[in-house]
């Protein structure tokens, strides 16, 4: 047992709406344990139309991203289950919306990442009927030519 190895139970993230739904995001792009240019861009994305994140400067979508991207690294799915106890049932819908968009942003769905979705929407308290529906909506915004 290390020095550290009992650290992450005392200190946990403080994670308020834009840092929680960021992290869900990140987590999602992580996944699939590769991260693709069109995930980046997408990242990026949600910050510059989302309204969720409309009133920040490009820095402080910057640090939200990196916030995001630090927890998860450290925490893993622990991120997760942290960030979705901050979300209001609303808010945990787009979370998962975020989500299934940065899954869909390679244009692929391998089983890792399926799983991902499938866990998340639990992690979230999201119903399953809701889940299917932003997931067919998300295929639908995402077809290509």
């Amino acid at each position: 047992m290390g020095l550290f190895s009992n650290l992450g139970a005392m200190v946990a993230p403080k994670l308020d709406s834009q840092r929680a739904i960021m992290t869900i995001a990140v987590a999602a792009v992580k996944a699939d344990g590769h991260v693709a240019a069109e995930e980046v861009l997408r990242i990026r994305g949600i910050c510059a139309l989302s309204p969720i994140f409309s009133a920040n400067t490009s820095d402080q979508d910057a640090a939200i991203i990196n916030f995001a991207d630090t927890v998860t690294s450290q925490l893993g799915h622990e991120a997760v289950v942290q960030a979705a106890q901050r979300l209001t049932p609303e808010l945990r819908e787009t979370a998962f919306s975020f989500a299934c968009d940065m899954v869909l942003a390679d244009g692929v769905v391998g089983s890792t990442e399926e799983s991902f979705l499938s866990n998340l929407l639990r992690d979230l308290a999201v119903s399953p009927e809701v889940g299917q529906a932003i997931i067919r909506a998300t295929i639908i915004r995402n077809r290509s030519l």
